[in-house]
């Protein structure tokens, strides 16, 4: 089976962003499914809580940080997107968002992006049950606790004692969510090198983790893993890793 990713081109009216400009892709996203098809994926993905079997990266050239914005050193930023095609996942979205090649899309304050291009990598197969990964460029991996009662909500980094417990909760909840009941027990990860960015979401600052793991599961469920992201909220931006190896012995 071959699994791929998708480069997404973007060019922008001026080099910036707004500091959550993860929200701003994820309306791009919605839109897109709004007017591909009629809207027939919409509910699937975004009026519902199904699980979202995708994730995506952005990578800002040159970013720069002021209080209120980003600025980028060119017109032109890029979006990694990946998915799962066990549920058409990967052909929909991609087949959805070649329909908005050219089209502008307003980001706000006068600035807008449009989408220029759209390119395929080949991703490799997972065959081991081990394999060092690092976290994609423009992401990080976010391990949310939310407490039902109180409406609030918990973030661990890679530092804190109960890392290691909390994220194997979170993986084992997102493949069971997918019916991949049997070896989720078995997972394990460990932080090889890492370090923790504090991110801007929806108002809310929030402790992440960047850097090297090692997990450790069966083949297939690391290979659901590397394609759709890992932790919580990665379908808004967070959770996109890349393989170092999967050599090990």
């Amino acid at each position: 089976m071959k699994f791929k990713r998708y480069i997404l081109s973007f060019e922008l009216d001026r080099p910036e962003m707004t500091i959550e400009y993860r929200k701003r892709v994820l309306s791009f996203l919605k839109k897109t499914l709004t007017e591909a098809n009629g809207g027939k994926y919409f509910e699937k993905y975004f009026g519902s809580t199904a699980p979202k079997d995708y994730c995506f990266s952005v990578v800002l050239p040159g970013a720069k940080y002021t209080e209120s914005k980003i600025i980028i050193e060119e017109n032109m930023i890029k979006v990694i997107f990946s998915a799962d095609n066990r549920d058409k996942t990967d052909f929909v979205m991609y087949c959805a968002l070649l329909s908005q090649k050219n089209k502008p899309f307003p980001l706000g304050n006068g600035n807008c992006m449009v989408l220029k291009s759209i390119k395929e990598i080949r991703m490799p197969e997972i065959k081991n049950s081990r394999m060092i990964f690092k976290t994609s460029r423009g992401s990080s991996i976010c391990v949310r606790e939310h407490n039902r009662e109180n409406n609030k909500d918990k973030y661990y980094i890679y530092s804190d004692d109960k890392f290691r417990e909390k994220i194997k909760e979170v993986l084992a909840l997102q493949l069971r969510k997918v019916a991949i009941e049997d070896d989720v027990n078995e997972i394990k990860i460990n932080p090889i090198q890492c370090k923790k960015v504090v991110v801007k979401h929806y108002g809310q600052f929030i402790d992440t983790s960047v850097g090297i793991f090692e997990i450790s599961a069966k083949p297939y469920i690391l290979q659901y893993l590397l394609n759709v992201g890992i932790g919580s909220r990665k379908s808004a931006g967070f959770g996109m890793i890349d393989l170092v190896t999967q050599d090990l012995f």
